[in-house]
């Protein structure tokens, strides 16, 4: 941190729910242009009145390249290769920022601050001809007190010189803080100047003489009937008096209201204070409203703002929400793989690594809700922001909001020494600071697949691990690493190498391979299913989002002979056998595996159709197949990709235009807190309860179905069970006693699971093959003749956006509807996303109907909106 007089402000968050401030100028026009060229000096940039003549409008936050994009200077970056062929050269150079403002909006008296909060990778901060400092990281936050440098009502002018990273660094990169994956990555490609940037938030603020610096709520969950909170803060006083006040809080719910003794400050001095239950009662809090994670109960959050009040006037306050949640973890239990608990309940950990937001960080605010709410109606519980890439304030808030735990790492691949271990250790100080708040926070993790420097011993694996403990004590768990555990058992208190169960493979396997070979890994996988960091799958988009980025001539069914290549357009977009350019995701054969069960391709749509179809079950195996070994030695899986940062054909569930793929319904299917189940390896059916309590008095049922969408009665079965607490019960064996050699080409199994009064808890569906994988029958299927409703209109839970209601019906008499995908249109025919749909890729029987929500913001719904069902054999 970083500041022009001895101390530093607030963290002053920018974003409503964590921070309130009274006065505060965040709207600030910045244009941005190359120190190139420019021979005035930086004094002079930075003085008011100063004019580029080659600057252009900037985007903050953001970055230098999505500036230049937005104003039109670049070709679309997203379609076919033009990314590839930028001039890396002019991004890969120092740029300037600047930008004028007067402080008229802000009331005499005030002290006046320049507020930062993180750049990509270095800034010089320049304030009406004076250097005011320089920030280091992407994380870094600068505050400066510029009150003595104002200019009255006058302009005021801010200068900021940005410096990128080493353009050499690629993937070998040892300049840690940085968005690693900025170099390029098996995913994205490298982006121009390396993401650098004002890549956090700017703003001006006032406050009084003090300034309420760093509030921190630590909560120790002593039962779920009693909570007890300690609540620290700094006071700075930046001004050359003393000042006298008391500090107060205020927590809510619950209408806490604390006063602290009355404190002096000396001049240009700090002091801190703690508000703590031995001397404050109101902290020990009785029937807590707790945090729980998506599925396992309500996201309740409390907030607390913390004031200092002098001579009757508030001088600062500093708001913060936080949860009361308690998170433990163990390797006993399961023998050695760690199993997470939250609220001393174990939970299947269910969900997806987040590489980044967007490859040009232009993902900000509200643009994280659609992201964060598709994890969550997957009935994901937890994401991992990979090698820490996401930085965003917005980020943990809807992760908060919406259940989603966050595996947080800190910025270290497998590599050893890096090139600042000072600037480093300021850095994820500063990360533990701005987000230990938040409940969602579960894990720090100290680097990817190796040891943070290479060792357990290292100086970088001190400077985390004291970050950690000296400013966020116990409250969350430290991994040293992401795919095992650390080898010295002294090292940590989860000690032992099958702590993690490895991490891998990136390309898929058929669903029984799932189901039976745990070693199916790349790196320690220790023949465990355990808690899995990375599995995943190649999954092709839809045929409306394949066509937004790749050239005409492209749209054609893929080969596996055409992806062999690393220079056409299908590796441009990462969907190449070849090494780092998708090469992990093996294409190649995803493609066979498509083309041998489902039928060699006809074209582009028809392979995308069929893709879907093997998205889906794909996605379902991996997630069933945790869910099948569950607290046997299963304890979570995370998939390798949830989020989708670049258009491509790979590791991703909704794609970048927000389509879903058959990924996303194959996973929300497979998550679901209470699911019913099919083991493609030994036709065992199971119940998987997430729950806390047993269900008693369930009713399981197996049907199966021909093509045609009519009853093969022979093979039904029904039985009544309990299912237990957090466990997998197994209610039978599906076609056993039976003669399938009597099943057809291709058959489809649906699972039923009902309450004791008979309402639907879960609803399975698989389709099958007499031959192991063959599906070629599905393509004689007769056309099936769909209908669908009137839709029916409500408002959302949160009452802003619209819920859609149609009821989807299979009319044939003589076929099953088949993979049905529904979307929404406009009256053009264009889709409407984001949409949140309840169902996809779904199948309906003879004569059946399902209903079909779709909410969406009514603003998207202006070109009007119709839903468009169409099955597989449409």
């Amino acid at each position: 941190m970083k500041f022009a007089k001895p101390f530093l402000i607030s963290i002053t968050c920018l974003l409503a729910i964590n921070c309130t401030i009274a006065q505060s100028i965040s709207k600030l026009n910045w244009m941005v242009f190359p120190q190139q060229g420019v021979k005035q000096s930086a004094l002079k940039i930075s003085k008011p009145g100063f004019v580029a003549p080659n600057a252009i409008n900037a985007v903050v936050p953001g970055t230098v390249f999505y500036s230049y994009v937005l104003a039109g200077k670049e070709k679309n970056p997203d379609y076919a290769d033009n990314i590839y062929q930028v001039d890396k050269a002019k991004y890969n150079q120092p740029y300037w920022y600047r930008t004028e403002f007067t402080t008229s909006a802000l009331s005499a008296g005030k002290r006046i601050w320049l507020n930062f909060n993180g750049v990509h990778k270095m800034a010089d901060v320049y304030f009406n001809g004076k250097h005011l400092g320089t920030i280091k990281g992407i994380v870094e936050r600068g505050r400066y007190d510029v009150t003595n440098l104002l200019n009255g009502n006058e302009p005021n002018a801010i200068a900021i010189l940005v410096i990128p990273p080493n353009p050499a660094f690629g993937l070998a990169n040892r300049q840690a803080p940085t968005y690693l994956s900025s170099g390029s990555w098996d995913w994205m490609p490298a982006v121009p100047g390396l993401n650098s940037g004002i890549t956090d938030t700017v703003a001006v603020t006032a406050t009084g003489p003090v300034a309420v610096q760093d509030p921190w709520v630590k909560t120790n969950l002593v039962s779920k009937k009693l909570a007890e909170l300690n609540i620290a803060a700094n006071l700075i006083n930046t001004t050359n008096n003393n000042v006298t006040g008391n500090a107060r809080v205020v927590i809510q719910p619950g209408n806490i209201v604390l006063t602290g003794p009355q404190i002096s400050i000396a001049a240009n001095s700090a002091k801190a204070i703690n508000f703590a239950k031995e001397n404050y009662k109101q902290l020990a809090i009785n029937n807590p409203k707790l945090w729980w994670p998506n599925g396992y109960g309500e996201q309740n959050l409390y907030s607390c703002k913390v004031s200092f009040v002098s001579n009757k006037t508030t001088s600062d306050v500093a708001v913060r929400s936080f949860g009361i949640r308690k998170v433990t973890a163990d390797t006993t239990a399961l023998n050695g793989p760690m199993r997470l608990y939250i609220n001393d309940v174990p939970v299947l950990v269910k969900g997806g690594n987040w590489g980044m937001s967007d490859y040009m960080l232009k993902v900000r605010g509200k643009d994280y809700e659609p992201r964060i709410r598709f994890h969550k109606e997957m009935n994901f519980n937890m994401i991992r922001n990979w090698t820490g890439e996401v930085t965003d304030e917005a980020f943990y808030q809807y992760c908060d909001k919406y259940g989603i735990m966050v595996w947080d790492d800190f910025w270290l691949n497998n590599f050893g020494p890096i090139d600042s271990l000072d600037n480093f250790r300021v850095n994820a100080i500063e990360k533990v600071k701005k987000f230990r708040h938040h409940p969602s926070v579960v894990i720090w993790c100290g680097a990817n697949e190796g040891l943070p420097g290479g060792d357990t011993t290292g100086a970088l694996s001190m400077a985390i691990k004291n970050a950690i403990s000296e400013n966020d004590g116990a409250d969350k768990l430290y991994i040293p690493r992401s795919n095992a555990g650390p080898t010295n058992p002294n090292f940590s208190i989860y000690g032992g190498s099958r702590m993690l169960s490895g991490s891998g493979i990136w390309g898929n396997v058929d669903p029984k391979t799932y189901f039976t070979d745990p070693h199916n890994g790349y790196l320690f996988s220790q023949n465990s299913y355990g808690m899995r960091s990375e599995l995943g799958t190649a999954t092709f988009v839809n045929i409306e989002s394949f066509k937004k980025f790749m050239p005409k001539a492209y749209w054609v069914a893929p080969t596996a002979k055409a992806v062999e290549s690393k220079t056409n357009m299908w590796a441009r977009h990462y969907f190449s056998t070849e090494g780092e350019l998708g090469g992990g995701s093996q294409p190649a054969k995803y493609i066979e595996f498509i083309n041998k069960s489902y039928g060699e391709a006809t074209s582009l749509a028809d392979f995308c159709k069929k893709a879907q179809m093997q998205n889906a079950e794909t996605m379902k195996a991996m997630f069933e197949a945790w869910n099948d070994h569950m607290w046997k030695d299963a304890s979570g899986m995370l998939i390798w990709m949830s989020q989708s940062a670049y258009p491509t054909m790979i590791w991703q569930t909704y794609d970048y235009y927000y389509d879903l793929t058959g990924a996303y319904f194959g996973a929300k299917s497979a998550c679901e807190p209470v699911h019913i189940q099919w083991n493609a390896a030994t036709n065992a059916v199971k119940i998987i309860n997430n729950k806390t309590e047993q269900l008693n008095n369930l009713t399981a049922t197996a049907e199966v179905y021909g093509t045609d969408g009519k009853l093969l009665k022979a093979y039904s079965k029904t039985v009544q069970l309990n299912a237990d607490a957090n466990a997998a019960t197994q209610a039978f064996t599906a076609f056993a006693g039976t003669d399938t050699t009597a099943l057809p080409a291709v058959y489809f199994l649906r699972l039923k699971l009902k309450d004791s009064k008979q309402s639907l808890l879960s609803e399975n569906f698989y389709w099958l093959g007499k031959t192991y994988l063959d599906y070629k029958a599905l393509n004689n299927m007769l056309k099936a003749d769909i209908t669908v409703s009137t839709p029916k209109i409500n408002f959302a839970k949160n009452a802003l956006n619209k819920l859609i209601t149609y009821q989807v019906t299979n009319k044939s008499a003589n076929t099953a509807a088949f993979g049905i995908r529904v979307q929404l249109l406009d009256n053009a025919g264009k889709q409407i996303l984001p949409a949140i749909l309840s169902d996809g890729y779904f199948s309906l029987m003879q004569g059946e109907s399902k209903y079909i929500t779709l909410e969406v913001d009514p603003i998207l719904l202006k070109k009007g909106y119709k839903l468009e069902a169409k099955a597989y054999n449409n």
